[in-house]
């Protein structure tokens, strides 16, 4: 399984500034996030092969949006069918 990771409060104390998480949110680059299928190692300019790209308009960057910015897109975000059951349970509660 695997989930959209969300930056936390850890992410403040690095920085010394405990706005960094809304910050980082507000900027909306919430970066690429990949699962790894097979072990090994990989470099700088190794090539990433992917293996699947889901048909639905449902982003990374909409999810992180939706959760740490804008409570309205939760309803719409939650209908990725690849997001862990709880998540999506809890994004379809939170928008109401």
């Amino acid at each position: 399984m695997s989930q959209p990771r969300l930056p936390c409060a850890k992410l403040g104390l690095r920085f010394g500034d405990g706005r960094m998480v809304r910050h980082f949110a507000e900027a909306g680059r919430p970066g690429a996030y990949l699962r790894v299928v097979a072990e090994g190692e990989i470099g700088a300019g190794d090539e990433v092969e992917v293996l699947l790209r889901p048909a639905h308009d449902v982003t990374v960057a909409l999810v992180s949006r939706a959760i740490l910015l804008d409570t309205g897109l939760l309803a719409h975000a939650a209908t990725a069918p690849a997001l862990p059951p709880e998540l999506a349970r809890w994004m379809r509660e939170g928008e109401d």
